[in-house]
């Protein structure tokens, strides 16, 4: 075999495991962890030199690989460096970013990986509908009718983002012409978000929803287009909430959860949202206040909170490794220096975005939804959201960086 041939084939391997990756993200941690390990093999494999020292000198690239290394570093200054929940193995997928920028994908292999990423979706969908109406076997049976694979947190954020893209996809080439398939997407995309509401309603989906559908407003280019899709959402998830009888006891818990109270131990978990993030957050403060600039170190988080118990329990009755907060979750850590990198992060990553182009569309949903997500909960950190914010952004970030100059990214 040839050098170009082996190169082919590498390319070949690299493109497939990428695909397999988008795929597992909502499907099965495991399997996103071995379809990963593939990709990003055949990633060190096939990116020339060249390619790396570019990457490497883009704003969105460099500044999650700075981030990472203090965190890194933050490992010598910590009691408990290797403590779980929030340590240096939970921002590692910050890496993947320019690994998946300096792959260069083309528009075709990144369109490739995102049917892999909406064929995961549609069988965790199908599997969602099935379990939520009819009882399962395991391993499909789990405590909340509709969620069959791993949570909700995960399942609506994806769906969430497929809808979007749906949608907007719908739009453009319904103006193109293709009525068929446009309606087809549209279709698609309310089933999905029908799904959100039906099976479990939180209030940080209901504000990434509504910031995905303003973000689509935008990009839908006038009313009537964004009438074309906002009159049929609008209907289906006022026809999901009046059917679902888990929507109805969700909307009352979520209107009395912030009453609940610290040592109210008979209330069930879910009437404690509210009240814990309000803990988590005020005993965060404290920890910052007491090394600001720095923090205590990575993977500090849970000594920290283990420390207040006797005094000040936690409303879960345990100390948490995870303030649910991302600025929080890291500046505990590495200080208000690495919470200002976070947003520096977030705040390149969004500019890079800034277009008309389907890509940049798709890059600015997935910046949002992970800052709305972050601000309720640690999702740079977890292994899906994460993993999910990372990937999409290096692919995203590589397409419109190379975008000719001429044509709006």
């Amino acid at each position: 075999m040839n050098a170009k041939g082996l190169a082919g084939r590498l390319l070949i391997g690299r493109q497939i495991g990428a695909v397999a990756t988008a795929f597992m993200i909502p499907v099965s941690t495991s399997g996103q962890a071995i379809a990963l390990s593939i990709f990003v093999l055949f990633a060190i494999l096939t990116v020339e030199r060249e390619e790396w020292l570019v990457t490497f000198a883009i704003p969105a690239a460099g500044v999650p690989v700075g981030l990472f290394l203090l965190i890194l570093i933050g490992m010598s200054w910590s009691p408990t460096p290797f403590a779980p929940g929030g340590g240096v193995t939970h921002y590692a997928k910050l890496l993947l970013i320019p690994v998946a920028m300096a792959c260069a994908f083309t528009p075709r292999e990144a369109l490739q990986i995102g049917y892999g990423f909406l064929a995961g979706c549609l069988v965790v969908l199908v599997l969602s509908f099935l379990s939520f109406f009819i009882l399962l076997p395991p391993p499909f049976r789990r405590a909340m009718d509709g969620v069959p694979l791993k949570d909700n947190a995960v399942q609506s954020g994806c769906f969430a983002l497929c809808a979007f893209a749906l949608a907007l996809g719908g739009v453009r080439v319904w103006v193109g012409g293709n009525r068929r398939r446009a309606a087809a997407m549209i279709i698609l995309a309310l089933i999905f978000l029908a799904d959100i509401f039906m099976i479990f309603i939180s209030k940080t989906g209901v504000l990434m929803t509504a910031a995905l559908v303003g973000l689509f407003v935008i990009h839908a280019e006038g009313w009537r287009r964004f009438l074309l899709v906002a009159a049929p959402i609008a209907l289906v998830v006022a026809i999901a909430l009046w059917s679902s009888a888990p929507a109805h006891r969700r909307l009352a818990e979520i209107a009395t959860d912030i009453h609940a109270v610290d040592g109210d131990k008979g209330s069930s978990e879910p009437t404690l949202s509210t009240a814990s993030r309000l803990d988590f957050w005020s005993k965060a403060v404290e920890f910052i206040k007491e090394a600001p600039l720095f923090g205590h170190g990575t993977g500090s988080t849970k000594s920290l909170y283990q420390s207040l118990e006797a005094t000040r329990p936690s409303p879960y009755g345990e100390a948490v490794p995870d303030p649910h907060n991302q600025f929080f979750a890291i500046a505990i850590q590495v200080g208000l220096a690495g919470g200002a990198i976070l947003l520096v992060m977030w705040a390149v990553h969004f500019s890079m975005f800034i277009g008309r182009s389907f890509a940049s569309a798709l890059g600015q949903a997935v910046v949002i939804q992970n800052f709305i997500g972050s601000l309720f909960n640690s999702h740079l950190s977890t292994v899906t959201q994460g993993m999910l914010y990372c990937l999409a952004v290096g692919l995203l970030g590589g397409i419109v960086q190379r975008a000719p100059p001429n044509i709006d990214r």
